[in-house]
């Protein structure tokens, strides 16, 4: 394992405490990738869940702009995968000391699952039995997002065994060619099965985290960089080409997404490019550092319970100011942000409560 950078070993959802010391001692980049990612979770719930952006006949500047975020905000799970991978390529060892760390991840379901229920059942008014609810956490959907812990707790499972495999690939090059066969099974279908066709095997699109995974473990032996004026540029580029193909060649429809979702031919190397870009990201001002600190924490958190405050603030924007899409320069700018503080609040106020009840057993 000599190829492997002494970097701190730790994984997503490790919570961390120490406050200024530990801040200086932390890698910034990790908490700028984290929090940039819950930050796209959240925005990009606007495009694809609770606003028509989908349904709206592309036409005009305002979609444009919206084609443009709407894709590069897609990146948000995949930025935690790649960080996964990247912050757990050591782990091989399989025991109890390592099981159990996923004890706090489930805690953490569990606890937004239950305030979750009481919230759709009493203040959304789903009208479900008790029964039903508890069964609702058990296949994850008490949660409306709680896929992602359901992909979490396999890949978690996994990682100890992928990491074996990852190091008996013996050079470079072959590793290069696991990634290459991991994005063609993942990402080529997303892009030629569609409309009826099915050009190419299908199968393993589903797999797509681990392309990101091993990506990230990629990244953590090679240590690749690029610099933030082509990084920026590629991304730029990648998110133009929704609504530049739409403007071209689509008259009175919704948005066509050439380009794919974020395990897509043009998702997948976005992701990585925003990656290599702030990885190795050294930020000096103490505020930042310690603001995406907490951010960065408390991420696990607030993608836990954002689904409550969508349910509150949309609606309720919706029903008296939010028209149509063309309002999206206005509206965006409010909701996403009350969206993430009220997050980040109820993540913190959870957190310290569990922090104090800790001190008193």
């Amino acid at each position: 394992d000599n190829k492997m950078p002494n970097e701190r070993r730790e994984t997503f959802a490790q919570p961390y405490r120490g406050g200024q010391k530990l801040c200086q001692k932390r890698n910034p980049g990790f908490d700028l990738i984290r929090s940039c990612a819950i930050f796209c979770v959240i925005g990009g719930h606007f495009f694809s869940i609770h606003t028509a952006f989908r349904s709206t006949v592309f036409s005009g500047g305002s979609m444009f702009v919206q084609g443009v975020f709407n894709f590069f905000f897609s990146m948000g799970v995949p930025l935690f995968i790649l960080l996964t991978g990247y912050l757990n390529a050591t782990k091989t060892v399989v025991s109890k000391k390592y099981y159990r760390g996923m004890i706090r991840v489930l805690v953490s379901y569990l606890l937004f699952s239950v305030i979750t229920i009481v919230f759709r059942k009493y203040y959304l008014h789903t009208d479900l039995s008790w029964l039903q609810w508890i069964l609702k956490i058990f296949d994850f959907s008490a949660i409306p997002y709680g896929w992602y812990i359901e992909m979490w707790i396999g890949l978690f499972l996994l990682t100890p065994f992928l990491n074996m495999l990852y190091r008996a690939i013996a050079t470079q090059r072959e590793k290069q060619a696991l990634l290459v066969t991991l994005f063609l099974l993942t990402a080529l279908p997303d892009l030629l099965n569609r409309y009826g066709l099915h050009l190419v095997p299908g199968f393993w699109q589903q797999c797509f985290p681990l392309t990101y995974y091993f990506a990230g473990l990629y990244i953590r032996e090679y240590q690749p960089v690029i610099s933030w004026r082509w990084g920026t540029f590629l991304i730029l580029a990648i998110c133009l080409v929704n609504p530049i193909f739409n403007v071209l060649f689509v008259r009175d429809h919704t948005m066509i997404q050439v380009s794919g979702g974020c395990n897509g031919v043009l998702g997948m190397p976005m992701a990585v490019l925003f990656f290599l870009m702030c990885y190795r990201l050294d930020i000096q001002n103490k505020v930042a550092r310690w603001s995406l600190m907490k951010v960065s924490t408390l991420s696990l958190d607030m993608y836990l319970c954002c689904f409550i405050f969508d349910s509150i603030y949309y609606p309720w924007f919706k029903e008296r100011y939010f028209v149509d899409q063309s309002q999206f320069g206005k509206y965006f700018l409010i909701i996403v942000p009350m969206v993430f503080v009220s997050s980040l609040l109820l993540a913190q106020i959870k957190d310290s409560v569990q922090n104090l009840f800790k001190k008193r057993i």
